[in-house]
C-alpha cells in the first residue's frame, strides 16, 4: 500500500502548497490545547474531527469528494470509504448532540437560561482564541483556568435542582 499523502500526478500534487497549507492547518487546530481539551469530553475521536476539519477545507477550496481524504494531516493515507465512514461518524455524533440539547430543553430539564453560562463560556473561548499569541508563557495557566472553568460551569448544571428532580 502506498503511504504518500496524495497520489502522484493527482490535481492536489499540482498545488502542493495549498495542500500543505490545508494540512498545516488542521495539524494547528487539532494540536491547540483548547482543541485537545474539549475534544477530550466531546463525542468526537481525533480522528472524526481531523476528518470534519478535512471535509470543512476542501468544501471550501471546491475539492473533488475522492480527493477530500487527502487534506486529513494523517502520516499515512486513508482509503476513501475509511474516510466515508469516519465523517458520517462524526456528522453523527454531531447531529446527536444537538439532538440531545433539543431533547432537554423540549422535556424541561435544559432551559434558555442554563445557556448563558455555556455562551459566556463561549465567548471566553472566542476571546482566548483572538487573543493567543504562540507560545506565551501565559499559555499553560490559561488553558488550566479554562479548564477550572469548563468544569464549574458543567458541573453547576449537573448539580441543578430542577435537572434531578426530573429524573
Amino acid at each position: 500500500m502506498n503511504t504518500e499523502p496524495y497520489p502522484p500526478g493527482s490535481s492536489l500534487g499540482e498545488q502542493p502548497n495549498a495542500f500543505a497549507d490545508a494540512r498545516h492547518s488542521i495539524r494547528g487546530t487539532v494540536s491547540d490545547p483548547v482543541t485537545k481539551l474539549l475534544l477530550d469530553s466531546s463525542h468526537l475521536t481525533l480522528p472524526q474531527l481531523e476528518t470534519l476539519l478535512a471535509d470543512s477545507v476542501s468544501n471550501e477550496k471546491a475539492i473533488k469528494k475522492d480527493q477530500r481524504r487527502l487534506f486529513r494531516p494523517s502520516e499515512k493515507r486513508i482509503s476513501r470509504g475509511s474516510y466515508n465512514r469516519s465523517l458520517i461518524q462524526a456528522q453523527n455524533n454531531v447531529i446527536r448532540s444537538i439532538y440531545t440539547i433539543l431533547l432537554l430543553g423540549y422535556v424541561g430539564l435544559f432551559d434558555t437560561s442554563a445557556l448563558q453560562p455555556f455562551i459566556e463560556l463561549s465567548d471566553t473561548l472566542q476571546s482566548y482564541i483572538e487573543e493567543k499569541q504562540p507560545s506565551s508563557p501565559g499559555d499553560l495557566e490559561a488553558i488550566q483556568d479554562l479548564k477550572r472553568r469548563l468544569s464549574e460551569v458543567i458541573s453547576a448544571l449537573a448539580d441543578r435542582q430542577s435537572f434531578k428532580d426530573l429524573l
